[in-house]
Protein backbone atom coordinates (compact mmCIF):
# COMPACT_ATOMS: atom_id res chain seq x y z
CA UNK A 1 0.00 0.00 0.00
CA UNK A 2 1.66 3.38 -0.90
CA UNK A 3 1.98 5.18 2.08
CA UNK A 4 1.24 8.55 0.02
CA UNK A 5 -2.03 10.61 0.69
CA UNK A 6 -4.07 12.96 -1.02
CA UNK A 7 -3.77 16.44 0.23
CA UNK A 8 -6.89 17.97 2.00
CA UNK A 9 -6.58 21.70 2.75
CA UNK A 10 -7.97 22.73 6.28
CA UNK A 11 -10.50 24.54 6.38
CA UNK A 12 -11.99 26.63 9.18
CA UNK A 13 -15.32 24.64 10.52
CA UNK A 14 -17.34 27.96 9.30
CA UNK A 15 -16.13 27.92 6.16
CA UNK A 16 -16.93 24.11 6.13
CA UNK A 17 -20.12 24.48 6.69
CA UNK A 18 -20.68 27.39 4.20
CA UNK A 19 -19.23 25.15 1.91
CA UNK A 20 -21.94 22.49 2.76
CA UNK A 21 -24.82 24.86 2.61
CA UNK A 22 -23.94 26.13 -0.92
CA UNK A 23 -24.10 22.80 -2.21
CA UNK A 24 -28.05 22.94 -1.55
CA UNK A 25 -28.41 25.83 -3.42
CA UNK A 26 -31.27 27.60 -1.41
CA UNK A 27 -32.61 24.24 -0.07
CA UNK A 28 -34.48 23.47 3.22
CA UNK A 29 -31.73 20.98 4.89
CA UNK A 30 -31.96 20.77 8.92
CA UNK A 31 -28.60 21.19 9.56
CA UNK A 32 -28.25 22.88 13.22
CA UNK A 33 -30.37 22.56 15.85
CA UNK A 34 -30.38 24.73 19.64
CA UNK A 35 -31.78 21.93 22.39
CA UNK A 36 -32.64 23.08 25.48
CA UNK A 37 -31.99 20.64 28.42
CA UNK A 38 -33.12 22.37 30.86
CA UNK A 39 -35.21 25.71 31.90
CA UNK A 40 -33.39 25.50 35.17
CA UNK A 41 -30.43 27.27 36.12
CA UNK A 42 -28.16 27.41 39.28
CA UNK A 43 -27.82 31.34 39.02
CA UNK A 44 -31.03 33.59 39.06
CA UNK A 45 -29.88 36.51 36.40
CA UNK A 46 -31.86 39.82 36.78
CA UNK A 47 -32.68 39.00 32.94
CA UNK A 48 -32.61 35.75 31.65
CA UNK A 49 -35.93 34.99 29.89
CA UNK A 50 -35.95 31.46 30.88
CA UNK A 51 -34.24 30.88 34.29
CA UNK A 52 -36.03 28.80 36.66
CA UNK A 53 -34.85 27.42 40.47
CA UNK A 54 -32.94 24.97 40.02
CA UNK A 55 -34.78 22.93 42.51
CA UNK A 56 -38.08 23.10 41.28
CA UNK A 57 -39.58 19.92 41.26
CA UNK A 58 -42.30 20.80 38.77
CA UNK A 59 -39.91 22.17 36.46
CA UNK A 60 -37.87 18.93 36.23
CA UNK A 61 -40.22 16.73 36.30
CA UNK A 62 -41.83 18.13 32.89
CA UNK A 63 -38.12 17.79 31.40
CA UNK A 64 -37.18 15.06 29.06
CA UNK A 65 -35.81 11.81 30.13
CA UNK A 66 -32.15 10.48 29.69
CA UNK A 67 -33.64 8.41 26.57
CA UNK A 68 -35.86 10.33 25.33
CA UNK A 69 -33.46 13.08 24.62
CA UNK A 70 -31.02 10.44 23.28
CA UNK A 71 -34.21 9.42 20.97
CA UNK A 72 -34.89 12.81 19.60
CA UNK A 73 -31.45 13.17 18.84
CA UNK A 74 -30.92 10.05 16.88
CA UNK A 75 -33.96 11.02 15.04
CA UNK A 76 -31.86 14.59 13.72
CA UNK A 77 -29.07 12.29 13.49
CA UNK A 78 -30.72 10.20 10.95
CA UNK A 79 -32.18 13.21 9.40
CA UNK A 80 -28.69 14.42 8.87
CA UNK A 81 -28.50 16.92 11.39
CA UNK A 82 -24.33 18.21 12.26
CA UNK A 83 -24.24 20.93 14.28
CA UNK A 84 -26.02 21.38 17.54
CA UNK A 85 -26.23 23.50 20.25
CA UNK A 86 -27.00 22.68 24.02
CA UNK A 87 -27.84 25.19 26.15
CA UNK A 88 -30.80 25.87 28.93
CA UNK A 89 -30.89 27.15 31.73
CA UNK A 90 -28.11 25.75 32.67
CA UNK A 91 -27.01 22.70 30.72
CA UNK A 92 -24.82 21.52 33.11
CA UNK A 93 -27.39 20.98 35.68
CA UNK A 94 -28.70 17.74 34.28
CA UNK A 95 -26.90 14.82 36.14
CA UNK A 96 -27.06 12.68 33.00
CA UNK A 97 -25.51 15.61 31.20
CA UNK A 98 -22.38 13.45 30.17
CA UNK A 99 -24.45 10.45 28.85
CA UNK A 100 -26.29 12.96 26.56
CA UNK A 101 -23.31 14.78 25.61
CA UNK A 102 -21.54 11.36 24.75
CA UNK A 103 -24.81 10.06 23.12
CA UNK A 104 -24.63 13.11 20.61
CA UNK A 105 -20.80 13.14 19.69
CA UNK A 106 -20.76 9.25 19.14
CA UNK A 107 -23.93 10.18 16.69
CA UNK A 108 -21.80 12.32 14.84
CA UNK A 109 -22.67 16.02 16.20
CA UNK A 110 -20.48 18.47 16.14
CA UNK A 111 -21.33 20.03 19.87
CA UNK A 112 -22.07 23.50 20.74
CA UNK A 113 -22.20 24.29 24.70
CA UNK A 114 -23.32 26.97 26.07
CA UNK A 115 -23.05 27.29 29.70
CA UNK A 116 -22.17 29.71 32.55
CA UNK A 117 -19.39 27.68 33.78
CA UNK A 118 -20.11 27.58 37.26
CA UNK A 119 -20.72 24.30 37.13
CA UNK A 120 -17.94 22.84 35.48
CA UNK A 121 -16.01 20.32 37.53
CA UNK A 122 -12.78 18.75 36.72
CA UNK A 123 -15.15 15.35 35.50
CA UNK A 124 -16.95 17.35 33.08
CA UNK A 125 -13.69 19.46 31.98
CA UNK A 126 -11.62 16.15 31.62
CA UNK A 127 -15.74 14.38 29.53
CA UNK A 128 -14.87 17.54 27.50
CA UNK A 129 -11.31 16.90 26.66
CA UNK A 130 -12.26 12.90 26.34
CA UNK A 131 -14.26 14.07 23.16
CA UNK A 132 -14.42 17.72 22.16
CA UNK A 133 -16.73 20.16 21.56
CA UNK A 134 -16.75 22.29 19.16
CA UNK A 135 -16.82 24.82 21.38
CA UNK A 136 -17.77 26.29 24.66
CA UNK A 137 -19.19 29.86 25.40
CA UNK A 138 -18.87 30.84 28.60
CA UNK A 139 -21.09 34.05 29.48
CA UNK A 140 -19.23 36.60 31.57
CA UNK A 141 -21.38 39.09 33.66
CA UNK A 142 -18.33 41.64 35.03
CA UNK A 143 -15.49 41.83 35.16
CA UNK A 144 -15.84 41.97 38.92
CA UNK A 145 -16.82 40.10 41.74
CA UNK A 146 -19.25 42.83 43.00
CA UNK A 147 -20.89 43.31 39.48
CA UNK A 148 -20.81 39.94 38.16
CA UNK A 149 -22.60 38.66 41.55
CA UNK A 150 -25.44 42.06 41.28
CA UNK A 151 -26.25 40.51 38.36
CA UNK A 152 -26.24 36.73 39.25
CA UNK A 153 -27.56 37.01 42.52
CA UNK A 154 -25.64 34.09 43.92
CA UNK A 155 -22.71 34.39 46.05
CA UNK A 156 -19.58 32.68 44.88
CA UNK A 157 -20.92 32.57 41.36
CA UNK A 158 -17.35 34.86 40.28
CA UNK A 159 -15.17 32.18 41.40
CA UNK A 160 -16.96 29.24 40.37
CA UNK A 161 -17.26 30.75 36.43
CA UNK A 162 -13.42 31.78 37.14
CA UNK A 163 -12.38 28.22 38.08
CA UNK A 164 -14.82 26.57 34.93
CA UNK A 165 -12.58 28.84 32.74
CA UNK A 166 -9.53 28.12 34.18
CA UNK A 167 -10.23 23.66 34.08
CA UNK A 168 -11.16 24.18 30.18
CA UNK A 169 -8.48 26.22 29.80
CA UNK A 170 -6.13 23.56 30.90
CA UNK A 171 -7.11 21.14 28.59
CA UNK A 172 -7.20 23.00 25.97
CA UNK A 173 -11.01 22.99 25.38
CA UNK A 174 -12.50 25.11 22.25
CA UNK A 175 -13.80 28.13 24.31
CA UNK A 176 -14.80 31.79 24.18
CA UNK A 177 -16.50 33.90 26.09
CA UNK A 178 -19.72 36.12 25.28
CA UNK A 179 -21.21 39.04 27.84
CA UNK A 180 -24.77 40.44 27.75
CA UNK A 181 -24.64 44.21 28.72
CA UNK A 182 -26.94 44.94 30.87
CA UNK A 183 -27.15 48.55 32.85
CA UNK A 184 -25.57 47.06 35.69
CA UNK A 185 -22.84 46.12 33.62
CA UNK A 186 -22.13 48.47 30.77
CA UNK A 187 -19.42 50.24 32.89
CA UNK A 188 -17.40 47.27 32.86
CA UNK A 189 -17.21 46.44 29.41
CA UNK A 190 -13.76 47.59 28.58
CA UNK A 191 -12.64 46.17 31.41
CA UNK A 192 -14.11 42.53 30.21
CA UNK A 193 -12.54 43.04 26.76
CA UNK A 194 -9.26 43.27 28.15
CA UNK A 195 -9.84 40.52 30.69
CA UNK A 196 -10.95 38.31 28.10
CA UNK A 197 -7.87 39.35 26.15
CA UNK A 198 -5.24 38.61 28.57
CA UNK A 199 -6.61 34.91 28.65
CA UNK A 200 -6.44 34.64 24.92
CA UNK A 201 -10.28 34.22 24.26
CA UNK A 202 -12.45 35.22 21.80
CA UNK A 203 -15.43 37.69 22.77
CA UNK A 204 -18.48 38.65 22.07
CA UNK A 205 -21.11 40.86 23.29
CA UNK A 206 -25.10 42.25 22.78
CA UNK A 207 -27.23 44.60 24.54
CA UNK A 208 -30.62 43.68 23.59
CA UNK A 209 -32.37 42.01 26.01
CA UNK A 210 -34.85 39.27 25.16
CA UNK A 211 -38.84 39.38 27.20
CA UNK A 212 -39.08 36.75 29.48
CA UNK A 213 -40.78 33.41 28.55
CA UNK A 214 -43.07 33.11 31.98
CA UNK A 215 -44.14 36.75 31.51
CA UNK A 216 -43.01 37.33 34.97
CA UNK A 217 -42.11 40.95 34.62
CA UNK A 218 -40.35 43.44 31.57
CA UNK A 219 -36.56 43.90 31.58
CA UNK A 220 -37.10 47.84 31.82
CA UNK A 221 -34.79 47.91 34.73
CA UNK A 222 -32.18 46.02 33.04
CA UNK A 223 -32.44 47.40 29.32
CA UNK A 224 -29.50 49.23 28.23
CA UNK A 225 -30.86 53.20 26.51
CA UNK A 226 -31.19 53.46 22.87
CA UNK A 227 -28.21 55.51 23.04
CA UNK A 228 -26.29 52.88 24.51
CA UNK A 229 -27.15 50.52 22.12
CA UNK A 230 -25.86 52.61 19.02
CA UNK A 231 -22.81 53.95 20.68
CA UNK A 232 -22.03 50.07 20.87
CA UNK A 233 -21.96 50.31 17.38
CA UNK A 234 -20.34 53.35 16.39
CA UNK A 235 -17.10 52.17 18.77
CA UNK A 236 -16.74 49.16 17.22
CA UNK A 237 -15.46 49.17 13.63
CA UNK A 238 -15.81 45.51 13.22
CA UNK A 239 -19.50 46.31 14.09
CA UNK A 240 -19.91 49.38 12.13
CA UNK A 241 -18.48 47.73 9.07
CA UNK A 242 -21.13 45.22 9.19
CA UNK A 243 -24.27 47.08 9.68
CA UNK A 244 -22.97 49.20 6.79
CA UNK A 245 -22.65 46.60 4.62
CA UNK A 246 -26.25 45.20 5.23
CA UNK A 247 -27.74 48.69 5.08
CA UNK A 248 -25.80 48.52 1.77
CA UNK A 249 -27.05 45.13 0.88
CA UNK A 250 -30.77 45.61 1.73
CA UNK A 251 -30.94 49.59 1.02
CA UNK A 252 -34.23 50.28 -0.43
CA UNK A 253 -36.05 46.62 -0.16
CA UNK A 254 -39.49 45.60 1.62
CA UNK A 255 -37.77 42.38 3.11
CA UNK A 256 -41.36 42.55 4.78
CA UNK A 257 -43.95 42.99 2.31
CA UNK A 258 -45.05 39.47 1.86
CA UNK A 259 -44.02 36.28 4.44
CA UNK A 260 -44.19 36.05 8.04
CA UNK A 261 -40.90 34.40 8.29
CA UNK A 262 -38.22 36.66 6.12
CA UNK A 263 -34.97 35.00 7.58
CA UNK A 264 -33.11 32.19 8.16
CA UNK A 265 -35.10 30.56 10.57
CA UNK A 266 -36.62 26.70 9.50
CA UNK A 267 -34.16 26.94 6.55
CA UNK A 268 -31.40 25.05 8.00
CA UNK A 269 -31.71 25.00 11.83
CA UNK A 270 -34.58 24.54 14.39
CA UNK A 271 -35.26 24.80 18.14
CA UNK A 272 -35.98 22.20 20.61
CA UNK A 273 -37.37 22.85 24.29
CA UNK A 274 -36.99 20.82 27.53
CA UNK A 275 -40.12 19.02 27.07
CA UNK A 276 -39.49 17.94 23.66
CA UNK A 277 -41.77 20.81 21.80
CA UNK A 278 -40.15 21.61 18.51
CA UNK A 279 -40.61 24.55 16.86
CA UNK A 280 -38.76 27.62 14.02
CA UNK A 281 -36.26 28.68 15.82
CA UNK A 282 -34.97 30.04 19.94
CA UNK A 283 -36.77 32.99 19.58
CA UNK A 284 -40.33 31.88 17.49
CA UNK A 285 -42.16 29.03 19.93
CA UNK A 286 -45.16 29.03 18.37
CA UNK A 287 -46.51 26.89 17.05
CA UNK A 288 -44.41 23.79 18.13
CA UNK A 289 -44.75 19.98 17.73
CA UNK A 290 -44.31 17.94 20.21
CA UNK A 291 -41.34 15.24 19.44
CA UNK A 292 -42.55 12.18 21.74
CA UNK A 293 -45.60 12.36 19.72
CA UNK A 294 -44.87 13.37 15.93
CA UNK A 295 -41.89 12.07 13.96
CA UNK A 296 -38.73 14.67 13.07
CA UNK A 297 -39.31 14.49 9.83
CA UNK A 298 -42.93 15.31 10.04
CA UNK A 299 -42.24 18.46 11.92
CA UNK A 300 -39.64 19.51 9.76
CA UNK A 301 -41.80 19.57 6.67
CA UNK A 302 -44.74 21.44 9.42
CA UNK A 303 -41.49 23.75 10.00
CA UNK A 304 -41.20 24.62 6.01
CA UNK A 305 -44.74 24.54 5.73
CA UNK A 306 -44.36 27.20 8.73
CA UNK A 307 -42.15 29.27 6.40
CA UNK A 308 -44.39 30.05 3.49
CA UNK A 309 -47.30 32.06 5.63
CA UNK A 310 -48.06 34.97 4.41
CA UNK A 311 -48.91 38.34 6.27
CA UNK A 312 -52.11 38.97 7.77
CA UNK A 313 -51.59 42.00 9.37
CA UNK A 314 -51.04 45.45 7.85
CA UNK A 315 -47.98 46.90 9.83
CA UNK A 316 -45.34 49.81 9.02
CA UNK A 317 -42.90 46.52 8.52
CA UNK A 318 -44.50 46.22 5.06
CA UNK A 319 -43.35 49.53 3.65
CA UNK A 320 -40.48 49.55 5.90
CA UNK A 321 -37.29 49.76 3.55
CA UNK A 322 -34.29 49.28 6.71
CA UNK A 323 -35.94 46.06 7.61
CA UNK A 324 -32.32 44.88 7.32
CA UNK A 325 -31.23 46.86 10.15
CA UNK A 326 -34.38 45.58 12.59
CA UNK A 327 -34.27 42.83 14.74
CA UNK A 328 -37.95 42.51 14.07
CA UNK A 329 -39.53 39.10 14.04
CA UNK A 330 -41.99 36.79 14.74
CA UNK A 331 -41.04 35.61 17.90
CA UNK A 332 -40.67 39.61 19.16
CA UNK A 333 -43.69 40.02 18.25
CA UNK A 334 -44.99 36.67 20.15
CA UNK A 335 -42.87 38.04 22.85
CA UNK A 336 -44.71 41.35 23.26
CA UNK A 337 -47.88 40.97 21.65
CA UNK A 338 -49.15 37.63 21.43
CA UNK A 339 -48.95 37.42 17.59
CA UNK A 340 -46.81 36.76 14.70
CA UNK A 341 -46.90 40.32 13.29
CA UNK A 342 -46.90 43.37 15.42
CA UNK A 343 -44.00 45.10 15.56
CA UNK A 344 -42.27 45.99 18.73
CA UNK A 345 -41.68 49.34 19.36
CA UNK A 346 -38.16 49.31 21.23
CA UNK A 347 -36.94 47.26 17.91
CA UNK A 348 -38.41 49.17 15.62
CA UNK A 349 -36.94 52.54 17.01
CA UNK A 350 -33.26 51.38 17.57
CA UNK A 351 -33.62 50.44 13.66
CA UNK A 352 -34.34 53.98 12.86
CA UNK A 353 -32.09 55.42 14.91
CA UNK A 354 -29.29 52.81 13.43
CA UNK A 355 -29.99 53.70 10.18
CA UNK A 356 -30.05 57.77 10.67
CA UNK A 357 -26.52 56.78 12.39
CA UNK A 358 -25.05 54.81 9.35
CA UNK A 359 -26.08 57.69 6.83
CA UNK A 360 -24.83 60.61 8.82
CA UNK A 361 -21.63 58.73 8.53
CA UNK A 362 -22.08 57.44 5.16
CA UNK A 363 -18.86 58.97 3.71
CA UNK A 364 -16.35 58.10 6.42
CA UNK A 365 -17.82 54.37 6.40
CA UNK A 366 -17.74 53.64 2.48
CA UNK A 367 -14.01 54.88 3.07
CA UNK A 368 -13.10 52.70 5.81
CA UNK A 369 -14.41 49.82 3.75
CA UNK A 370 -12.45 50.74 0.87
CA UNK A 371 -9.01 50.04 3.18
Amino acid sequence: MSTACSFVPELALDAWGEKLMDRLQGRRYPFGAVFELTDRCNLSCVHCYINQPAADREIKSRELTTDQVKGILDQMADAGCLFLTFTGGEALLREDFPEIYMHARQRGFLVTLFTNGALITPRIADLLASSRPQLVEITLYGATRETYEQVTQVKGSYESCLNGIRLLKERHIPLALKTILLRSNLHELEQMREMVAGLGLEFRYDGLLWPRLDKTGDQEDNQISLQDLIALDLQNPERLREWARIKDSFSGQLIRADLVYNCGAGLHSFHVDSTGQMSICTMSRNPAWNLLEVSFSEVWQKIGTLRETKRKFATVCQTCTIGGLCAQCPGWSQAVHGDDETPVEFVCALAHLRDKELSDRSISITEEMKV
